[in-house]
């Protein structure tokens, strides 16, 4: 009688032990099949942002907008991979999204000067004020080659060689002066002469300097001009032209031709004078 007994009490024992091996192996399973989804879907991943950041070059896209588009795609393609596995995983999605949702309005709460320098770099990036390479300047004192535009910052390459990070939303909301935009840029390079001085003697000399000069370009001819009038000097003005990109080697040449050239030439030109008057008092 007692081994009928222990036997009944064994049977459910058994059935229970089996239906708990059978379920361990049930989530095994799917987090074996979980784990090949994430293994397989971060290679799948990394591939396709290759294509995509291979294509975008190809195609001549700028390098910054580029690099932009590829993490926005690397980030989405990740999240999208999170949610597949999550969702494999058994966990509702219904309270995964909506815990997404109240943490993205926590963190863009928490970070609304991040979020206004990420707007800042898309309008920067589809509008292009400005792109890798050019010369600017903020208007605010700070001026560089801009090196790269990142998603939160951009960075400028100053002329004594400083790294300037200025925040995207600043640089979108400010007025900025793309100095390196066009091919050609101008010069208006004042000289004072006194009044006893032939202007149409010197405007020759200045057009002659230009002329001269192998950095001055030929697009618009140079002019000069009579600017303005002191209490002792006449203000004459060469106006030229020439590439942007040597636009201080024109500006240095001229201006040591017109030194040169106004000293051979014994042209006065005025500076200030300081009498000084000694006096011997006889005691």
């Amino acid at each position: 009688m007692s081994f009928f007994l222990a036997a009944a009490a064994a049977a459910p024992a058994s059935g229970t032990l089996d239906k708990v091996k059978d379920m361990l192996l049930d989530k095994v399973q799917t987090l074996v099949i979980a784990l090949i989804i994430l293994v397989i879907g971060w290679f799948i991943v990394k591939y396709v942002c290759k294509i995509i950041d291979r294509a975008l070059r190809k195609s001549g896209v700028d390098p910054s907008v580029a690099g932009f588009v590829n993490s926005l795609a690397k980030f989405g393609l990740l999240a999208l991979l999170a949610i597949v596995v999550v969702s494999k995983l058994g966990v509702d999605m219904t309270s995964i999204i909506a815990l997404l949702t109240s943490a993205a309005l926590a963190v863009g709460l928490a970070l609304q000067g991040s979020l206004a320098n990420f707007a800042g770099g898309v309008l920067i990036l589809v509008l292009k004020p400005f792109k890798v390479g050019d010369f600017i300047d903020d208007g605010a004192g700070h001026e560089g080659v801009v090196t790269s535009i990142e998603i939160i910052y951009t960075r400028l390459l100053t002329p004594d060689n400083k790294v300037i990070c200025i925040p995207n939303g600043a640089l979108a909301n400010s007025a900025i002066v793309n100095v390196t935009h066009e091919d050609d840029r101008r010069h208006d390079i004042a000289v004072s002469v006194t009044y006893g001085e032939d202007i149409e003697h010197i405007r020759q000399l200045l057009l002659d300097i230009a002329a001269s000069s192998r950095f001055v370009t030929t697009k618009e001819k140079p002019m000069v001009f009579v600017s303005a009038f002191t209490d002792t000097s006449v203000t004459v003005v060469l106006r030229l032209w020439c590439k942007t990109s040597q636009y201080w080697d024109a500006l240095f040449d001229v201006q040591e031709k017109i030194r040169k050239t106004f000293d051979a030439e014994h042209i006065n030109v005025p500076h200030n004078k300081v009498d000084v008057t000694v006096m011997n008092e006889e005691k």
